[in-house]
């Protein structure tokens, strides 16, 4: 069985962690209140159970995709009050999921469970998208802003994190999976980075933390200047 690690493992006190902020670009997509709330939030044959950060059944319905770049199941519920985002994303690729999206409605609140499933597809095949994962909308609200033309229509287009969302790094060595926000624990290899960002904790694999993330000043930063912390 790999390593589990969970959020209450690591400490972010001031010495034990690293303050670091993420300003790249992300594209955000609400998760529409699907008719009949989508499709039920259950595990693909062969996979786990879905569970949250405090190992408890997920449950509801919603929509169930998969997220590339930490190897893990994600469930979105279909209650109108999450979103989907993609990051490591390029202004370029930006407007072609725009663009997709438009193809399907004019408005990405209307779209048909079909229709959004069709979109990851996309993203994630033709465009080659790997971070993919879902979120709260009041999140989006909260901690991003607009980093592109305003769309007209709430938590949908190209976003930043804004420059004050100070969150706390600690680089985990090793193999294992942790416990986070996904439906499925975020697998890593050779190492990962543990991020608290307000009261969310999530892990972030080392090559997109590096592409993402920076110091509070704007400066870059590496994986090897993080506190290491080896949780049992």
């Amino acid at each position: 069985m790999p390593r589990l690690i969970t959020a209450d493992q690591i400490d972010f006190g001031p010495k034990a962690s690293t303050p670091v902020v993420s300003d790249t670009l992300r594209f955000v997509i609400p998760v529409p209140a699907f008719k009949g709330g989508g499709e039920p939030l259950e595990p693909p044959q062969g996979s786990g159970p879905f569970l949250d950060w405090a190992g408890k059944p997920i449950t509801g319905s919603g929509v169930v995709f998969y997220n590339p770049d930490d190897r893990c199941y994600q469930a979105a519920q279909g209650d109108g009050k999450e979103v989907v985002i993609f990051g490591l994303i390029t202004q370029r690729e930006a407007k072609q999921l725009a663009a997709a999206t438009a193809n399907l409605a004019a408005d990405p609140n209307k779209l048909t469970l079909a229709q959004f499933k069709s979109l990851l597809q996309f993203a994630a095949e033709d465009m080659g998208q790997i971070a993919i994962y879902n979120s709260a909308r009041a999140a989006v609200e909260s901690t991003m802003v607009r980093a592109g033309p305003d769309t007209g229509i709430a938590d949908f287009g190209l976003y930043r994190r804004s420059g004050q969302d100070l969150c706390d790094a600690v680089f985990v060595p090793g193999d294992g999976v942790f416990q986070g926000p996904a439906a499925t624990p975020q697998e890593f290899t050779d190492g990962a980075v543990i991020i608290r960002q307000g009261d969310d904790v999530h892990l972030v694999q080392t090559t997109s933390f590096e592409a993402t993330y920076k110091h509070p000043d704007g400066s870059a930063i590496l994986v090897s200047e993080l506190v290491v912390q080896s949780p049992k």
